[in-house]
């Protein structure tokens, strides 16, 4: 709005008397005043520097954070104020490359402990509507707060899952030690009710014994699992290839089901940073899941594909389905539908694809089948905010050759 009031001011500074000129220099000195107060009085750092990487504006806050020192040169570039070495090498590095950086964060030590500070370049744009780039601004932020706010609520959350794995557990545990007990109790009555013993009676009981021992082993190794971090070794690899691996395993106990499996893998798939034996085992759970889920069998359906910069991986079923009262708590630790199961297969697969910063979701309805899709990022190279010189030739007037 001022804006606008100016440039037809300046339009017309020839016809205004010296009076009116006085005035709109006066109202310009106090706009400039007011907008310059309102950047000191920003608690988060403002930098703001030319086309040259020298700084024209640094605010109070980017002075206390980065403890910029007033004895540099109005002329050097930016970063030879700086300090700390790893924030001059950063800031210098950052400006020469005409890179936006989004939320770089450096843990600095100073007398009142350590701070973490954000720090988020982009361009400046010229005032004139012409969008030429005319320098860059720096954007600096305290977060050591936030950051001690977000690991307390972590630790609390933490807390809370490990209370719910233990009660699970507890319930877990329960079951197959009653039952141990139950089937060692007839032992015992068929040793003192006959002489010699009955070997074939007895051989019974210890065949559930074994098995409810081995079943408690179980719910120890997946408890482990759900409370320890998952240690994730990255390597390249592709998800099309791991999906058609795990195919392979679940296509005999599909064919004992009834269960025919279908594969739809994309051809432009790329290969990812991945835990290949995590990632298998979490698509892994959700085959057993789909194929359990079909108990008068059915299709078992593996699709691969890139959608919005993500890898989906989807695994389908036309099994039961799931209600819609249920959709919310599958993924919480020991919660499921299936008699024998232990409640943390899709929890363990939950964990594992969240320690690849990737997402999963589920669609179901009751009676047509359920789908599972993990999303998982594929990288992507910071684009460049700041355009070469070859780039801004245009918007200085110049024209191209045709």
């Amino acid at each position: 709005m001022k804006g606008s009031f100016y440039e037809k001011a300046i339009s017309r500074a020839d016809k205004l008397t010296n009076e009116q000129l006085r005035n709109i220099a006066n109202t310009l000195v106090q706009d400039n005043m007011l907008l310059e107060a309102a950047l000191q009085s920003m608690f988060d750092g403002i930098v703001v520097c030319n086309l040259d990487n020298v700084a024209i504006f640094v605010n109070r806050s980017a002075e206390r954070i980065l403890k910029i020192s007033p004895t540099v040169n109005d002329t050097d570039p930016f970063w030879m104020a700086i300090a700390d070495e790893e924030l001059k090498d950063f800031f210098c590095w950052a400006l020469t490359s005409e890179e936006t950086i989004l939320g770089k964060e450096f843990a600095l030590e100073g007398s009142s402990g350590t701070r973490i500070i954000s720090i988020s370049l982009s361009a400046l744009l010229s005032g004139d509507r012409s969008d030429k780039i005319s320098g860059t601004i720096i954007h600096i932020e305290d977060i050591t707060e936030k950051r001690k706010k977000e690991s307390q609520l972590r630790r609390a959350e933490s807390l809370a899952a490990l209370t719910t794995l233990a009660a699970g557990v507890a319930h877990e545990i329960n079951n197959p030690l009653g039952s141990i007990s139950i089937h060692i109790q007839l032992i015992e009555k068929l040793l003192a009710a006959r002489d010699p013993p009955d070997v074939a009676g007895i051989q019974k009981h210890l065949d559930i014994v074994t098995e409810e021992i081995e079943r408690l082993k179980q719910i120890v190794v997946d408890f482990l699992f759900a409370v320890r971090p998952v240690d994730v070794t990255l390597m390249k690899d592709n998800p099309g290839t791991i999906v058609r691996e795990v195919v392979e395993l679940v296509k005999y106990e599909a064919e004992k089901n009834s269960v025919t499996v279908n594969l739809d893998i994309a051809d432009d798939i790329p290969d990812l940073l991945l835990d290949k034996r995590q990632i298998k085992q979490a698509i892994l759970n959700l085959a057993q899941n789909a194929i359990a889920a079909m108990p008068n069998g059915g299709t078992l359906t593996f699709g691969v594909r890139v959608v919005n910069e993500e890898v989906q991986i989807s695994v389908s079923d036309t099994g039961v389905g799931i209600p819609e009262s249920q959709l919310s708590k599958i993924f919480e630790p020991y919660f499921t539908t299936k008699k024998n199961g232990t409640g943390l297969g899709l929890t363990i697969t939950f964990k594992i694809i969240k320690e690849h910063s990737g997402d999963i979701t589920v669609e179901s309805k009751e009676g047509k089948g359920s789908t599972f899709t993990i999303h998982l990022p594929i990288p992507q190279q910071e684009k460049k905010s700041l355009p070469t010189l070859e780039e801004t030739a245009p918007l200085a007037g110049s024209h191209k050759e045709q």
